[in-house]
C-alpha cells in the first residue's frame, strides 16, 4: 500500500515537471531555421520577358513604353533609380546590384547576365510573415483614398525620381503629350533642393496649332521619392490679364492725343493709368508716375511742384485730399486751381467701377482769359452806351429786354440790373405811358415794332419841356433797338448854343 502510494506521488511530480517544462520558453531557432527573405525572378531575352515566378506584373498603362524591359524599368524605377536602358549593355557574366533608394527599405534588385538571357532577382528585406503582409495591405488601403483623389484631380500632377525619370503621374498629366510634360519640367530647371519649392508660369502650345497656348502655374517641391510637379491651369486668368492689358493700352493710345490730363487711380488708390497730357500739364517726372504712386503721394508732388494752390492749413490738407477722393468717387468733385504761374486748371473727379477714381486736369487759362476779355469788352460797350444822351434798350425776338443803358433806366425810373431778366416790351410801354401819359404813341407801339420796320415818331412833353423822338430800329435776327432822345432840332439848337 505504501509502495503504491509512493509510485502515485512520483508520477504526479513527473507530470508536473513535464507540464512546467512545456510552459517555459525554448531556445531561439537558429538563423538557418528562419524563413528565407521573399524574392521573385524575371528572365529576359533581350528586351522581352520570357519567364517569371512573380504573382503579379506591372499594371497595364496605355502611356507605358512598348517593350517589356522598358515597362520593367518604369515599374521598379521609384525604388531602384535609373536601371540600364538596354539590357544587352550588361556583359555576359556581369552582375549588377541595386539597393532601394527609399528610406527604411532593405529591398534589393540583382541583375545577372548570361550568354543568352538576363535574370533579374527582386529581394525583399525581411520574412513575409502574416503581420508584415497585413500591415502592407493596410497601408495600401490607407493610400487608396488620396491616390484616387490625386488621379482624379483636374490639375496635372507627376513625380520624377531622384535620377530624373518619370515614376508617377495622374490622369490629367497622362492627357498631355510626353513632350509637353518634358517642356514644363525643363522650365523649372534647376530643380530645388529639399525643403524648397519653386513656382513659375509656363505655356504649352496646342498640339495642332489651332488653339492658343495653354498657360500653367507650375510648382515643384522636393519629396523623398523625388520631385513632385503640380500644374494649375491659368489660361483663363492669362486671357483676362491680356485683355485687360490690351484694354489699358488702347485707352492709353486713345487718351494720348487728348489735351486733358488723365490720372486714374485703382481701388487701392494707386495710379493705374495716365496720359502724356498729364505730364505736360503737371511737369511730374515720368519715372515717378510710372512707379504707380498713391493718391496722397501724387498730390504731395503736385503741391511741391506748385501745380496746385498752397494749402492754408497743411495739417488739414491731407484730410481734405481724402475728402476730395471720396467726393470724386461719388461723382461730386470739381474745383478750379489758380496757380502762381497765372494758369488756371479745372480739376474734375469722376468715379470708375470697383472703387477706382479718375481725375481730369484741364488748362482753362485761354477760356478764363477770353471770358475776362469778353467781360472787359462788355463793360467798355456798356460804358459807351451809358454815356450817350439817348435812352437805349435792346429787345429780343420775343420782346424781352436784353439790356439798356443808364439813361433809359433813369428816364423811365426802372432799375435794369434788378429787373432786366423779367422786363418785357409791355412792361416798358407801361413804364413809358406812366412816365409820359400826355401822348397816345404808346398803345400802338407794340404793333408797329411787330412789323419789323424802322420808324420814328415825336412825343411832345408836358409844360413846354420840349419833344422826344421815339425810334425803333430792327437789328437783325428779330432783335429790336428802342431809343428815346431829344428832338433833333432842339438838339441842334442846343449844340449851336454850346459851340457859339
Amino acid at each position: 500500500m505504501e509502495i503504491a502510494t509512493l509510485l502515485a506521488g512520483a508520477m504526479l511530480v513527473s507530470l508536473a515537471v513535464i507540464w512546467l517544462v512545456g510552459r517555459l520558453p525554448g531556445p531561439a531557432p537558429s538563423q538557418a531555421e528562419l524563413p528565407a527573405a521573399p524574392e521573385c525572378h524575371f528572365l529576359f531575352r533581350g528586351a522581352t520577358l520570357i519567364d517569371h515566378d512573380a504573382g503579379v506584373l506591372w499594371p497595364d498603362d496605355s502611356n507605358a513604353p512598348n517593350d517589356d524591359w522598358s515597362r520593367f524599368r518604369s515599374w521598379l524605377g521609384f525604388r531602384f533609380g535609373d536601371l540600364p536602358v538596354d539590357p544587352l549593355s550588361i556583359t555576359t557574366g556581369e552582375s549588377l546590384t541595386f539597393d532601394s533608394t527609399l528610406p527604411d527599405d532593405p529591398a534589393r534588385l540583382e541583375l545577372h547576365a548570361s550568354a543568352h538571357s538576363l535574370r533579374a532577382t527582386l529581394q525583399e528585406g525581411g520574412p513575409s510573415c502574416p503581420a508584415h503582409l497585413h500591415e502592407g495591405r493596410r497601408r495600401l488601403m490607407v493610400l487608396d483614398v488620396p491616390r484616387a483623389a490625386l488621379h482624379a484631380a483636374p490639375q496635372p500632377v507627376w513625380i520624377h525620381g531622384t535620377s530624373g525619370h518619370l515614376i508617377w503621374q495622374n490622369d490629367a498629366a497622362r492627357a498631355f503629350r510626353p513632350e509637353s510634360i518634358a517642356r514644363m519640367t525643363a522650365a523649372l530647371s534647376p530643380l530645388p533642393e529639399p525643403t524648397e519649392a519653386r513656382t513659375q508660369r509656363v505655356s504649352v502650345p496646342d498640339a495642332n496649332g489651332n488653339a492658343p497656348d495653354r498657360w500653367f502655374d507650375l510648382t515643384v517641391t522636393r519629396t523623398q521619392a523625388g520631385h513632385a510637379f503640380y500644374a494649375c491651369d491659368v489660361s483663363a486668368l492669362v486671357s483676362a490679364e491680356t485683355a485687360q492689358r490690351d484694354f489699358v493700352q488702347t485707352l492709353g493710345r486713345t487718351f494720348a492725343d487728348l489735351p486733358t490730363g488723365l490720372a486714374v487711380f485703382d481701388h487701392a488708390k494707386s495710379l493705374a493709368l495716365f496720359n502724356p497730357a498729364l505730364i505736360d500739364l503737371t511737369g511730374l517726372p515720368v519715372g515717378f508716375l510710372s512707379a504707380r504712386p498713391n493718391v496722397m503721394s501724387f498730390f504731395d508732388m503736385l503741391r511741391d511742384a506748385q501745380v496746385m494752390p498752397e494749402p492754408k492749413n497743411y495739417a488739414n490738407w491731407r484730410s481734405q485730399i481724402n475728402d476730395m477722393v471720396s467726393a470724386a468717387r461719388g461723382g461730386l468733385y470739381q474745383d478750379y486751381w489758380s496757380l502762381v504761374s497765372g494758369q488756371t486748371y479745372r480739376i474734375t473727379g469722376r468715379p470708375h467701377p470697383n472703387g477706382a477714381v479718375a481725375f481730369l486736369f484741364e488748362d482753362i487759362t485761354p477760356e478764363i482769359s477770353e471770358a475776362r476779355n469778353h467781360r472787359t469788352e462788355m463793360d467798355l460797350r456798356q460804358a459807351v452806351i451809358d454815356d450817350l444822351d439817348a435812352a437805349i434798350a435792346v429787345l429780343s425776338p420775343d420782346h424781352r429786354l436784353i439790356f439798356c443803358n443808364a439813361g433809359f433806366g433813369a428816364l423811365l425810373g426802372i432799375d435794369p440790373d434788378s429787373s432786366i431778366a423779367e422786363a418785357t416790351l409791355r412792361d416798358i410801354i407801361a413804364a413809358c405811358q406812366a412816365r409820359f401819359p400826355q401822348t397816345n404813341a404808346w398803345p400802338g407801339l407794340e404793333r408797329k415794332i411787330a412789323t419789323g420796320a424802322a420808324a420814328t415818331q415825336s412825343i411832345t412833353l408836358a409844360d413846354g419841356a420840349g419833344r422826344l423822338d421815339l425810334r425803333h430800329t430792327p437789328l437783325g435776327r428779330g432783335n429790336t433797338m428802342l431809343s428815346l432822345c431829344h428832338h433833333a432840332a432842339e438838339g441842334a439848337a442846343l449844340m449851336h448854343e454850346h459851340t457859339g
